[in-house]
């Protein structure tokens, strides 16, 4: 027996809760659908211009989460952190190396992963898809693999399987699903590019050809203006370049994207027909979320790393058993490290202070409730070294970012939801920016950022 699972044995045990299920001591399922690359405006109840009919009415049902960040910007890390409940410069997967995850959680064993602790209170543990972090039964899943089909069909077949197989079984089940979909290349069929008429689709208010030169949108290493492709492929035709991306360029990319997130959504509508048949849909909590968002043109950018809303705010939302606010949106800062001890406290087990998120729970009731201040997020090490890179904190209203290279922006979300005037220089906002930097400071304290303070006034 390990050192956290003797501490689990010691200290964790089941807790009171006050959800329906706690008085028959039946366990609620958990499914989470982790997508790849899915910026919040690329969903339907978010983006008239997408059709994504049976995500719309699981999330119209249950309750949306319009205000979500991610711990950070880039595949590995952001696993890593809904696996460890941390950010990376905790957990140690830095940008797309994961040794300092597996290290501390698969070799060293030091702290307890979320499918691990699920899989010590009496869940069964199941994955699927894009794990990005090695074999998934080495952190916690008892059943399941990776699957690398672009496709999913892999993915989704196992995860249909998997709940068939507990068809009226009283036993919990934690099904992790981790779809390759809406990651580049875009490989849709003509079914799900047939629902979009690329010259229709409109491009957001800060689509620019290509970026201004300046850090905050540089996706390298600091001191660097080096910007990552937007690219695709399919049956007709092959896009692979950096900017200047014209309007129709990005018109053509969004289509295949969006016809990405329509299979996706098809497949996604099997599944919970699959949870209805098998007798579970009742005793079910689906969260859907993704692992950052993605730049379609906006800033003049492609994929992700930065932290503007299109790359670190992602969809989210709550289905299901919990849900006691149905049918609401919530504007409540929410974090996707947020994730870890909500499923902890609906399965009844006491949530370690080691974590960084906190339970969405009360929100579940109370969707105006505040859970967080402010939320942060951050990109670093892109070049390979920690501490180097892009990091954010976001209140209600104000966002404070510092680049690898210490410089500063500051936006007003309220009058600047596109984040187009910097307001870091501004006289008329200096009470703004010294709190937004004292709350830089707090984080970066509270992680061990080793990058320079914001300076203090």
């Amino acid at each position: 027996m390990c050192n956290w699972q003797r501490l689990l044995c010691a200290t964790l045990l089941i807790v009171p809760v006050s959800f329906g299920w706690a008085e028959s001591n039946i366990a609620p399922n958990f499914v989470v659908v982790f997508t790849d690359d899915q910026t919040y405006r690329a969903m339907g109840y978010n983006n008239d211009d997408v059709q994504t009919p049976h995500l719309d009415a699981l999330a119209n049902e249950g309750m949306i989460f319009n205000r979500a960040y991610v711990s950070t910007p880039i595949c590995v890390s952001s696993r890593a952190s809904m696996m460890s409940g941390l950010f990376p410069q905790q957990h140690g997967a830095i940008a797309l190396n994961s040794s300092g995850f597996r290290q501390q959680f698969i070799v060293d064993k030091s702290m307890p992963t979320l499918a691990g602790m699920l899989r010590a209170h009496g869940y069964d543990t199941g994955f699927c898809g894009k794990s990005h972090l090695g074999d998934p039964k080495q952190y916690g899943f008892e059943f399941g693999q990776e699957h690398r089909g672009l496709d999913d069909q892999e993915a989704f077949d196992f995860a249909q399987g998997f709940i068939e197989e507990r068809a009226g079984s009283m036993k919990p089940f934690f099904l992790w699903i981790a779809p390759h979909q809406p990651h580049v290349p875009l490989l849709p069929e003509q079914q799900w590019l047939d629902l979009y008429d690329a010259e229709s689709i409109q491009l957001d208010e800060n689509f620019r050809e290509q970026p201004l030169k300046v850090s905050h949108f540089n996706q390298g290493g600091p001191g660097e203006h080096y910007y990552r492709d937007s690219k695709y492929t399919n049956n007709y035709k092959k896009l692979s370049a950096g900017p200047p991306r014209s309007k129709k360029h990005m018109q053509d990319f969004n289509k295949a994207y969006y016809a990405t997130i329509s299979h996706l959504d098809h497949q996604v509508g099997e599944l919970v027909q699959q949870l209805k048949d098998s007798g579970q849909y009742g005793r079910t909590l689906i969260i859907f979320l993704s692992d950052n968002g993605y730049f379609l043109g906006n800033h003049g950018l492609g994929n992700k790393i930065t932290m503007h809303e299109e790359s670190v705010r992602v969809p989210f939302f709550v289905h299901g058993i919990g849900v006691n606010a149905r049918g609401k949106r919530s504007n409540s800062l929410i974090s996707s490290l947020d994730v870890f001890p909500t499923l902890l406290e609906m399965a009844g087990i006491a949530i370690p202070s080691h974590l960084e998120g906190k339970s969405l729970v009360p929100v579940l009731s109370k969707p105006k409730k505040t859970l967080h201040e402010y939320v942060a997020s951050e990109c670093v090490g892109v070049n390979g070294e920690a501490g180097t890179g892009h990091r954010m904190v976001r209140t209600n209203r104000w966002k404070y970012m510092l680049s690898g290279v210490n410089e500063e922006a500051l936006y007003d979300h309220k009058t600047d939801p596109y984040e187009l005037t910097n307001l870091i220089d501004t006289k008329k906002h200096a009470k703004v920016r010294k709190r937004m930097r004292g709350y830089m400071r707090e984080w970066m304290d509270d992680v061990g950022d080793t990058h320079p303070r914001p300076p203090e006034e």
